[in-house]
């Protein structure tokens, strides 16, 4: 014989189950559409933070702000590039600053070819990450490490450079020990 009971019994779990499931992903639907609500209207309020932000923040001396962020004193341009995106500075000490958007990787990939290419001329001209590349520094700043205006204030100094890069998110800092002349 058939229990009727638990043919019932096991019915009404399976409904219940059913519809529990049911009211639990309408729920979880409109828990996710709340989290995107509160994250536009969060996106907004730091959108118009920043761009009021933006207004107040001017670079005034695009070498000074250079010098600042790379912790050394910046004289001079040396050279630019644009492709791939890099221009050269002149500092105090000995040392060359390259500045770019690109990592270390794709900076010496673009420059491979570039380098190789002028063949005798090389030889008069250093290379822009210089001859021994392994003494190289490298330091990285972006909102990070280096204060949550980075990318405007980048923007505005590059601008003051003539450096059509944008507002970038991150900056590479290349230390380039210059080399010694040899008698």
């Amino acid at each position: 014989m058939i229990d009727v009971l638990g043919i019932a019994t096991l019915a009404a779990v399976l409904l219940l189950g059913a519809i529990l499931t049911l009211y639990n992903s309408r729920q979880a639907a409109a828990l996710r559409e709340m989290e995107q609500v509160l994250s536009d209207w969060y996106l907004m309020q730091v959108a118009e933070r920043r761009e009021r932000q933006r207004q107040a923040i001017h670079v005034d001396d695009p070498l000074a702000w250079l010098s600042r962020q790379a912790g050394v004193k910046v004289v001079s341009t040396e050279r630019r590039l644009d492709q791939p995106p890099a221009a050269s500075f002149l500092t105090d000490n000995a040392t060359r600053l390259v500045v770019s958007p690109l990592p270390p990787e794709r900076l010496k990939a673009a420059l491979k070819p570039l380098e190789a290419k002028n063949g005798k001329v090389a030889n008069l001209v250093n290379p822009l990450l210089g001859r021994s590349p392994r003494r190289v520094q490298v330091e990285e700043r972006s909102i990070l490490n280096a204060g949550e205006w980075f990318d405007v204030e980048a923007g505005q100094a590059l601008k003051g450079l003539d450096l059509p890069w944008g507002e970038p998110k991150r900056l590479y800092f290349y230390r380039v020990p210059l080399a010694e002349k040899k008698a």
